[in-house]
């Protein structure tokens, strides 16, 4: 079962692994095919002061390097691409994840809060 603030590494083609913070609905992730997740990025010196990321310190939430959550940079994935041979690497805690979903406010210009 895959629940929403879960991270894991997927893996992006061209861009190679990255770990994701899944934000589809638990429901909604049961299926075989695809869900939501919110990107991470290494580029943590430039982009941790931004309003559309969210920060993440090496060892939070399994997080192996400093990254931020580039909450423009949101997909829709197959499930295939996550390594649940490992599972999970973390989770966010709830004050992480409500940053993340202020964050997808923002880029949206839209005041947004986790139910």
């Amino acid at each position: 079962m895959i629940r929403p603030g879960e991270v894991y590494m997927a893996d992006f083609a061209e861009a190679g692994p990255h770990p994701v913070i899944v934000l589809s609905r638990e429901e909604l992730n049961r299926g075989r095919y695809a869900l939501v997740v919110v990107c991470t990025s290494a580029r943590f010196p430039v982009r941790s002061v931004l309003p559309n990321c969210v920060p993440f310190r090496k060892g939070d939430f399994g997080f192996t390097a400093d990254c931020v959550a580039q909450c423009e940079n949101l997909l829709s994935i197959e499930l295939s691409q996550l390594d649940l041979a490992d599972g999970p690497l973390g989770m966010v805690d709830e004050m992480a994840f409500r940053d993340v979903i202020k964050a997808i406010g923002y880029v949206m210009d839209s005041d947004c809060e986790p139910v």
